[in-house]
C-alpha cells in the first residue's frame, strides 16, 4: 500500500472523528433526550466524504501545480533507477563490511579472551615463582608479585631508582647509583636493609622491552644472601687455609735451617705460637718407654732436672698419644699436664701455682717411619679450647718436627764421627810428618851432642843445620796443619775465598807460583764445601811436602750438576802404585772423601813430569753462586 491511500485513511478517519464530535455537540444542546444516533451516522457520513472530497481536491491542485512535463519525468524516473541501483551497491558493500566487522569483533574478543587467558597464567606463574617479579612501564609502577614484598619486607614503590635509594645500604647507594647511571645492566648484586631492620643481599636481572609508546623494564629480585654467605665463608675458610699453609710452610723453612738439637727444639716451640696459641708448651723423645723432656716453655718454671721423664705406665690419659699413634684432646686436664706428672712420678716438688695454667690440653705424637719418637704437648688456660682446626695445623707440622728432630740427632752424631775421623787423620798426618821431623831432629841432636863431646866441629854444624831445616819443615806442617784445621774463611766467605788465602800463605812459606781458576764459582753447597777444601788442602800440603814444584795450578769448575777440583804442580811427580803400596795415607784420605761425597778422586803422575789430581763431587741439586770474576791468583 502506498503512502497516498494511508494518508486518504488517516484523513478519513480524522473526519469521521470530526463529525461525529459535531453530532453529539448538536444532539446535545438540541435533542437532548433522544439517543441521536441517526444523527450521529449522517453526520459522520457528511463529514467523511466532505474530509475525502477536500483531499482529492487538494492532490489534483498539487499535481497541477508540481507536474512535470514528460522529459522530466523520464529523467526523474532514470535518476531513480540509478538511486536505487545505488543504493543496492551501498547496501551490499555495507552488507559486507557489516559482515568483515563481526569477523573482526570475534578475532578480537577472541584475542582479548587468549589475553585475559595469558595474563591470568603469567599472574599465576609470578605469584607462584620463587623470585620477585617487577614490570615498571615508562616509569611508572604497573605490576610486582608477592615475593617482592617478602624478600624487601615491604612491598617497594615507584620506579628502580626510588628502590635503590630506599632500601639499598647507605655504601652502596652511590656503588649502585654509578652503575645505574652509564646504562642499566643485566644482572647487579647489592645489600638491602629490610623494613625489619635484617640484612639481605639481593641479585637483580633486568630486561628492556621497547614499543611504540612504551618502555618496559623487567626486574627478576632474587634473594641470595645464604649463597653469598657461604661463598664467603669459603672464601674466607680458603684464606685461612692459605695462611695457615703459608704459615707452616715457613715455619718448616725455618726448621730446617738449624741443625743443633737444642736450639732446634726452642725454635720449634717458638713457631708453634705463631698458628696454635698455648700457654704452656714441651717436646718429649720417647726413648725406652719413657717421655724425656727434650725443651719445654713456661713461664713459672726456669729450670727442670735433666733426667726429669715420665714412664708410659704413669702417663695415664696421655698415654693413647704413644700407643695408638693419634692426637688427643682433652677438654680440661685441672692443671695436670704430662710434665707435673713427671715431677710427681720423680718424686719431685713443685708449686701448684707452675701448671694452674693448664687446663685445656692437646697432644700431638712426633711420628718417624710409622715409630712414635715423641711428643708435642700444647696447654691452654682457657678449658675447651683447642679444636680439631688446631689438631689438623699440628698434624701438618708435627711429622716435619720429627724430620727435624732426627736430622739433628744424625748431624750431632755425624759431627761427633768427623770430629773422630778429623782426630784419627790428624794423628796420621802428625805421625807422618811432624812426629817423623821431630824424631829426625832427635836423631841429630843425639847425633850433634857426641860430635861435640870429640870435638868434631864441623859433624856438629852439618847436625845443627839438619836441626834448623827439620825445625823449619815441622813449623811449617804444624802451620798448614792449623791452617787446614780452622781455616776462617771457609764458613764465613766460602770455598774460593779460603782456597785463594791458602794458596796466598803457600806462595809466602814455600816460594811456589800458584794460580787460582774458578770459572765463576764463588760458593758450593754447604753439605759439600768443607769436604772438597780438604781435599785441596791434602794435596797441596803433599806438594809442599815432596813434590819440589815451582808451580801450582788449582782450577774449580761447576759442570752439568757436578764441581770439578783440578790441582796441577810442575813437580818431580811420583810412581802412584809405589806411594799405594807403601801405605801413604793423604790418597786414601782424599780418595775416602770423595767417596763420601758421592764422588771420584783420579790422579795421574810419572816421576819427572808433575802431578795432576783431579775430584769430581755431584752437587746434589744444590745451586751454586757465582761471582763476577773467574781466576784469582798473584805470581810471585
Amino acid at each position: 500500500m502506498s503512502r497516498k491511500f494511508w494518508r486518504r485513511l488517516l484523513i478519513t478517519a480524522l473526519s469521521l472523528l470530526l463529525g461525529l464530535l459535531l453530532a453529539e455537540g448538536i444532539r446535545r444542546l438540541f435533542f437532548p433526550q433522544s439517543s441521536g444516533w441517526i444523527l450521529f451516522f449522517l453526520c459522520g457520513t457528511l463529514a467523511a466524504a466532505l474530509a475525502l472530497f477536500l483531499e482529492l481536491r487538494l492532490a489534483a491542485v498539487s499535481y497541477k501545480r508540481i507536474s512535470p512535463p514528460s522529459h522530466l519525468e523520464a529523467d526523474l524516473e532514470q535518476l531513480n533507477r540509478e538511486l536505487e541501483e545505488r543504493s543496492s551497491l551501498h547496501q551490499s558493500e555495507l552488507a559486507r563490511l557489516n559482515v568483515e566487522l563481526s569477523l573482526q569483533m570475534v578475532k578480537h574478543q577472541q584475542a582479548e579472551a587468549t589475553a585475559r587467558q595469558s595474563e591470568e597464567r603469567f599472574r599465576k606463574m609470578a605469584d607462584n615463582i620463587q623470585e620477585g617479579l617487577t614490570i615498571i612501564e615508562n616509569g611508572k609502577l604497573v605490576y610486582r608479585n608477592d615475593r617482592v614484598c617478602e624478600i624487601f619486607g615491604h612491598c617497594p614503590e615507584g620506579d628502580l631508582w626510588q628502590r635503590v635509594h630506599e632500601f639499598a645500604l647507605p655504601a652502596e647507594i652511590e656503588r649502585v647509583s654509578a652503575v645505574l647511571k652509564s646504562e642499566i645492566p643485566s644482572e647487579l648484586d647489592y645489600w638491602i636493609c629490610r623494613a625489619d631492620g635484617e640484612l639481605r643481599c639481593i641479585r637483580e636481572h633486568y630486561s628492556t622491552s621497547h614499543s611504540e609508546n612504551s618502555t618496559r623494564l623487567f626486574i627478576v629480585t632474587s634473594d641470595v644472601t645464604e649463597r653469598v654467605q657461604v661463598r664467603q665463608n669459603l672464601e674466607q675458610a680458603v684464606s685461612d687455609r692459605t695462611r695457615e699453609l703459608s704459615t707452616v710452610l715457613d715455619i718448616s723453612q725455618r726448621i730446617a735451617s738449624t741443625l743443633e738439637l737444642e736450639p732446634l727444639l726452642n725454635l720449634i716451640l717458638d713457631q708453634i705460637a705463631s698458628i696454635i696459641p698455648y700457654s704452656g708448651a714441651a717436646i718429649y723423645t720417647l726413648e725406652e718407654g719413657r717421655l724425656k723432656v727434650a725443651a719445654y716453655q713456661l713461664p713459672d718454671l726456669p729450670s727442670i732436672p735433666p733426667t726429669l721423664t715420665l714412664s708410659l705406665e704413669n702417663a695415664g690419659s696421655f698415654q693413647p698419644v704413644i700407643t695408638e699413634k693419634k692426637v688427643l684432646i682433652l677438654e680440661d686436664v685441672n692443671g695436670e699436664p704430662p710434665l707435673a706428672r713427671a715431677f710427681h712420678s720423680a718424686g719431685l716438688s713443685i708449686h701448684p701455682s707452675v701448671f694452674t695454667h693448664s687446663r685445656s690440653w692437646i697432644g700431638i705424637p712426633l711420628v718417624l717411619r710409622q715409630q712414635v719418637t715423641g711428643l708435642l704437648s700444647l696447654t691452654h688456660n682457657q678449658p675447651g679450647y683447642y679444636t680439631q682446626t688446631h689438631a689438623r695445623l699440628a698434624q701438618a707440622i708435627t711429622n716435619q718436627i720429627a724430620v727435624a728432630i732426627e736430622n739433628a740427632r744424625l748431624y750431632e752424631q755425624a759431627q761427633d764421627l768427623a770430629t773422630l775421623e778429623e782426630r784419627n787423620r790428624i794423628a796420621r798426618e802428625l805421625h807422618d810428618s811432624v812426629t817423623q821431623l821431630l824424631y829426625a831432629i832427635s836423631l841429630y841432636s843425639t847425633a850433634a851432642s857426641r860430635s861435640a863431646n870429640k870435638g868434631n866441629v864441623q859433624q856438629v854444624q852439618d847436625n845443627l843445620a839438619e836441626i834448623k831445616d827439620n825445625a823449619m819443615q815441622a813449623l811449617q806442617e804444624m802451620r798448614l796443619l792449623i791452617l787446614e784445621l780452622n781455616p776462617p774463611l771457609l764458613q764465613k766467605h766460602g770455598l774460593v775465598a779460603a782456597l785463594k788465602a791458602s794458596l796466598e800463605s803457600i806462595e809466602s812459606r814455600a816460594g811456589l807460583e800458584t794460580e787460582l781458576k774458578t770459572d765463576g764459582v764463588l760458593r758450593l753447597p754447604l753439605a759439600i764445601e768443607p769436604d772438597v777444601y780438604r781435599i785441596a788442602m791434602e794435596a797441596l800440603n803433599n806438594l809442599v811436602r815432596y813434590a819440589r814444584a815451582k808451580k801450582v795450578t788449582v782450577d774449580l769448575q761447576a759442570r752439568s750438576n757436578w764441581v770439578i777440583l783440578d790441582i796441577c804442580d810442575n813437580g818431580v811427580g811420583f810412581d802412584l802404585e809405589h806411594v799405594r803400596n807403601g801405605g801413604g795415607m793423604g790418597i786414601h784420605n782424599m780418595e775416602q772423601r770423595a767417596h763420601r761425597l758421592g764422588g771420584r778422586l783420579e790422579i795421574t803422575s810419572r816421576p819427572g813430569d808433575g802431578t795432576r789430581i783431579k775430584a769430581e763431587i755431584p752437587l746434589l741439586g744444590h745451586a751454586t753462586q757465582e761471582s763476577e770474576s773467574s781466576t784469582f791468583g798473584e805470581t810471585s
